[in-house]
């Protein structure tokens, strides 16, 4: 594109001839596409702790203020145990893995503990199946049971979590070792 442009000097007209180029607009949308991806891979994986840290610890809090709209599942799924200690340790528990999914320390722990929990929670399903689906039909979830077994999603964010930001215990610290962050991948790939 040209751009023209006028400027009188001393009586005199002058007109100046100008190239301009502006890259196109499907140019600027995929600049625009890579630095969000960008963004997204370098915190992606961080949000999700972060959301998944604030959900078990919100929904531990509630627990040990006894305040969860969970207390009649509970009560109903794990009748053998009393109620009140149960549910004060459920919220210690979950606690713990909000803590630690939000901090990063002890993230293996955290992690073990979260699937420890996510155990007991589709354990439930088998204790009191009348109560998480209707005519003993697996295939058909009452609202208790969708409920339960939303908690796939968060198993597997915690898989995703796990196998973004574990270092492996097996050759920690040797040369060669597997890489640990994004950066770390990144120069072992062009390396090789």
């Amino acid at each position: 594109m040209k751009v023209f442009t006028g400027q009188t000097v001393a009586g005199e007209e002058r007109v100046y001839v100008r190239a301009v180029t502006a890259a196109p607009p499907a140019a600027r949308a995929s600049e625009l596409h890579d630095r969000a991806l960008a963004c997204l891979r370098g915190h992606g994986v961080k949000a999700l702790r972060a959301a998944l840290g604030l959900v078990f610890l919100w929904f531990g809090v509630l627990k040990l203020v006894d305040a969860s709209p969970v207390m009649e599942l509970l009560k109903h799924t794990y009748s053998f145990l009393p109620l009140k200690p149960f549910a004060a340790m459920l919220g210690v528990w979950e606690v713990l893995v909000g803590v630690g999914l939000l901090s990063g320390r002890a993230l293996r722990w955290a992690l073990a503990l979260m699937c420890l929990h996510m155990a007991g929670t589709f354990a439930a399903m088998l204790l009191a199946p009348a109560l998480f689906f209707h005519r003993g039909n697996p295939l058909w979830l009452t609202v208790e049971g969708e409920f339960v077994i939303k908690n796939v999603v968060l198993v597997a964010a915690g898989l995703v979590i796990a196998g973004q930001e574990l270092r492996p215990l097996a050759g920690r610290g040797e040369a060669g070792a597997y890489p640990v962050s994004l950066e770390e991948r990144d120069e072992e790939s062009l390396a090789s």
